[in-house]
């Protein structure tokens, strides 16, 4: 089983829904990185060489995306730099109440449910 950018890519799935598995990378950009990387459509996880993988692998770091734990740690600095701030959007975001408008007198209920402590 193959590893790229921390993430397992499973044998038996097709490579490009494999690849969009990643954190940051959509099906869209699979479909460009396993066509860069030489790999077609109906390609399995267990297809996949060691050295392939690398290839891969290298192709998805070079892209100027951030991916993987990079772009989850600049979506947390984010919200993090927001509640530093006081800003609504960071007092939103430490209550654990909805951010962009929405209503929350009937709905709302799996954000109210689920609140995230942000220090």
């Amino acid at each position: 089983m193959p590893f790229i950018i921390g993430t397992p890519i499973p044998e038996d799935k097709i490579l490009v829904q494999s690849v969009s598995q990643i954190y940051g990378i959509g099906l869209s950009q699979s479909k460009i990185l396993c066509r860069k990387a030489g790999f077609g459509q109906d390609c399995r996880g267990k297809n996949v060489s060691f050295s392939q993988g690398k290839i891969l692998g290298n192709l998805a770091e070079n892209t100027s995306l951030f991916l993987g734990s990079d772009l989850r740690r600049f979506h947390n600095d984010k919200i993090r730099r927001l509640c530093l701030m006081s800003s609504y959007r960071g007092l939103r975001h430490k209550k654990g109440l909805p951010v962009r408008g929405q209503r929350t007198h009937t709905n709302a209920k799996k954000r109210l449910q689920f609140k995230i402590n942000v220090n």
